[in-house]
């Protein structure tokens, strides 16, 4: 079967799942699938080069379980976030285009701090390492520590500090946020970032067939939604440098909450909106 045929028939068949996604996620199998580079990528609706029956039923197996409500990031095992290939395994979140944001402006207060002496930023909750390892290919003398309680997800970062050659500028520490002063051996950083577990205890069930497969350890922010931003506003000010920043991605409808969190210490502090114009990013200036 020619590969625009087959590409149709396979969006088809991934409709009632991926919907809206079906012909994104039709072209990223036939790549994994196939091999391809992004340029022929790209050219894979108008292609009449014909597919080997193996890689049909490769693909094929690949759509059943996608169709099973299984994420497509876990199945091919990468996913791209802020123009990188990251591993991912079901030990730790897909990285979001959401997210982006969030590290633009880690990126950004990085740069600014110019690159004549190191800067050190920690990555809490770290997970893929998808925020600290981005930020460290996009800037000069920097370094970053990874903190999360899951070895697994530790395992994953790890993995991709070494994929993208930044293992001499990446540090992965197995932490829990909640035990005492977790940092407390860590010293100062010049800025921290966070993607915290935010979404409510009782919302979780509530969620997509493809996010309740993502660990819930890194979803459960609690009854509320707010207990690790209620851990870092109280722990991470005594480690960051004066005139540095904390980042946090926050949930869509967090602001009024973190505001009055932030007013509570009487912490200067910032939003920022996503892409789609939701409020995603909370920056604290120490």
């Amino acid at each position: 079967m020619r590969t625009d045929l087959f590409y149709r028939e396979l969006r088809n068949l991934l409709l009632p799942t991926a919907k809206e996604a079906a012909s994104y996620e039709a072209k990223e199998i036939l790549a994994s699938v196939l091999r391809l580079s992004e340029t022929e990528i790209s050219m894979i609706p108008f292609s009449g080069k014909e597919i080997s029956p193996e890689a049909q039923a490769l693909a094929k197996n690949i759509v059943q379980r996608r169709n099973t409500s299984e994420p497509l990031e876990y199945i091919l095992g990468y996913a791209w976030f802020y123009g990188l290939c990251f591993d991912v395994t079901p030990e730790c979140l897909i990285p979001q285009a959401d997210t982006e944001i969030l590290c633009e402006k880690l990126v950004s207060a990085l740069k600014k701090r110019g690159t004549l002496a190191g800067v050190c930023f920690a990555d809490i909750c770290t997970g893929s390492g998808c925020i600290a390892l981005a930020a460290l290919s996009q800037t000069e003398n920097t370094t970053a520590v990874g903190y999360d309680i899951s070895e697994g997800a530790l395992s994953v970062a790890i993995r991709n500090a070494e994929k993208f050659g930044l293992t001499d500028r990446f540090t992965a520490i197995r932490a829990d946020i909640f035990s005492s002063d977790f940092l407390a051996e860590a010293g100062e950083f010049d800025l921290i970032v966070s993607n915290p577990p935010y979404i409510r205890s009782d919302v979780i069930e509530t969620l997509s067939p493809e996010v309740q497969k993502e660990p819930h350890i890194a979803l459960d922010g609690g009854a509320d939604g707010l207990c690790f931003y209620r851990r870092l506003l109280e722990v991470c000010p005594k480690h960051i440098k004066k005139d540095g920043i904390l980042l946090m991605e926050i949930g869509y409808d967090q602001r009024k909450a973190l505001t009055a969190l932030c007013d509570s210490y009487g912490f200067s502090f910032a939003f920022y909106k996503d892409f789609g114009g939701n409020d995603r990013v909370c920056a604290v200036f120490l």
